[in-house]
């Protein structure tokens, strides 16, 4: 193969986005699993590089199962990490929580049953745009319950990651919410990533696990994709959320086998 037909090869495969440019930003879009509530209330956005702010949610459009667009499905401003690279996208409250203007007026967007996809288009010098494709299921209307949750306890003396199964998923965003405390009560340095469609909790401690019992405790604020919290689900009135105090579970590190 001669110089002049590689190069025509190399030009075909980054047309056809089989080669990325360079410059060209990936994106996870959350929640990660292949279904979301009828309610769903929280997308977000994790770029791996800051995106122009303010972040123009003109680039991004829900699609019914067709590949029509859902008008007024999405709030018209995002809502961006101190860095850029986390986006969070609310879709219309109003239409979410039953019973207020906008959702006698149009109802939710997202209706059981259906299908469901969120297009990112690409930035400047990003080449094809992202989708994530969803299956609407029912509304979760439940407030979150942390004493359902099973621990995985490490092994002392490791670095093992502690696992919780959530058993349901939480917001993305709310990942940073839950914390691992010592038995002095001093938080745990690690690192936390969330799994297996946000509905797996994963913490990475940055020395190894002392033998002694420690917590795991929640923020007040922690919710699921749903905008559902400990104290109160999105569709209780708001009043409850001031008293409201996070979850704390007990565990011990295992001994070494």
């Amino acid at each position: 193969m001669t110089l002049a037909s590689r190069l025509a090869a190399l030009v075909a495969l980054v047309a056809l986005g089989a080669i990325p440019l360079a410059g060209a930003a990936s994106v996870e879009i959350h929640p990660a699993g292949p279904a979301v509530p009828e309610n769903l209330l929280r997308i977000e956005l994790r770029f791996d590089r800051p995106q122009r702010l303010p972040f123009d949610v003109e680039r991004l459009a829900l699609l019914d199962g067709e590949g029509r667009e859902i008008r007024h499905a999405l709030l018209d401003m995002a809502l961006p990490d101190a860095d850029g690279r986390r986006i969070t996208v609310l879709l219309d409250p109003g239409r979410v929580k039953t019973g207020v203007g906008p959702n006698l007026e149009a109802g939710r967007a997202l209706r059981e049953g259906a299908t469901v996809s969120l297009r990112v288009a690409g930035g400047e010098g990003d080449r094809l745009p992202a989708v994530k494709t969803w299956r609407v299921t029912a509304a979760v209307s439940q407030p979150l319950q942390p004493q359902r949750w099973r621990l995985a306890s490490p092994r002392s003396g490791t670095r093992d990651a502690l696992s919780v199964d959530l058993r349901t998923p939480i917001s993305s965003a709310s990942e940073g919410l839950i914390a691992v405390v010592d038995g002095q009560g001093h938080r745990v340095a690690g690192r936390v990533r969330l799994d297996d469609g946000d509905a797996t909790w994963r913490f990475t401690p940055a020395r190894p696990w002392g033998p002694s019992a420690h917590r795991l405790v929640t923020h007040p604020g922690l919710e699921d994709p749903a905008g559902n919290r400990r104290c109160a689900a999105f569709e209780a009135p708001i009043g409850n959320a001031a008293t409201c105090e996070g979850a704390s579970l007990e565990f011990t590190p295992r001994r070494p086998s």
